[in-house]
């Protein structure tokens, strides 16, 4: 009895999550720049799962995984939270793609595809300058749930 591929996208994630908190839990730069290897992981096995519903969107999760994980690596090395915020421009392009993808798949609850791109697109504003506090809050805490939502859900049904 083998993995599905959605199921594995959701193991990898989770690798992915546990590296990223303890990285940056324990202040170890190495083992938060892994986390970013794992999460563009997550992108290639993500493409292969949802490339059959538009290849060509599934194929931007790429670029937009790798630059993404590629900024903010560059803003852990300097140490410079505006070079990280940059990123998830790209990490919320990346959520919104994945969100379209699942709705065009028709494989996963609708509601789920929607939140992911609404998700995406809010993680877009955190660029903002001097974006009010609980506005980020809320873009960063949406962003989370839907990410989770569909962890879980690859997890339980890939």
């Amino acid at each position: 009895m083998g993995i599905g591929i959605g199921r594995l996208a959701g193991i990898v994630w989770v690798a992915y999550f546990a590296l990223s908190t303890a990285g940056l839990s324990l202040k170890i730069l190495p083992l938060s720049l892994a986390a970013n290897v794992v999460y563009f992981v997550v992108a290639i096995v993500l493409f292969q799962f949802l490339a059959s519903a538009d290849r060509l969107i599934a194929f931007a999760l790429l670029p937009l995984a790798a630059l993404g994980c590629v900024i903010q690596s560059v803003g852990m090395i300097q140490d410079d939270r505006d070079i990280q915020r940059v990123a998830l421009v790209f990490f919320g392009l990346f959520l919104a793609a994945l969100g379209y993808l699942l709705i065009r798949a028709d494989i996963a609850p609708r509601p789920l595809g929607y939140a992911l791109v609404a998700a995406g697109l809010a993680s877009c504003t955190l660029v903002i300058p001097q974006l009010p506090a609980p506005m980020t809050a809320l873009a960063l805490g949406f962003g989370g749930l839907a990410e989770g939502a569909l962890v879980l859900w690859l997890l339980l049904t890939g």
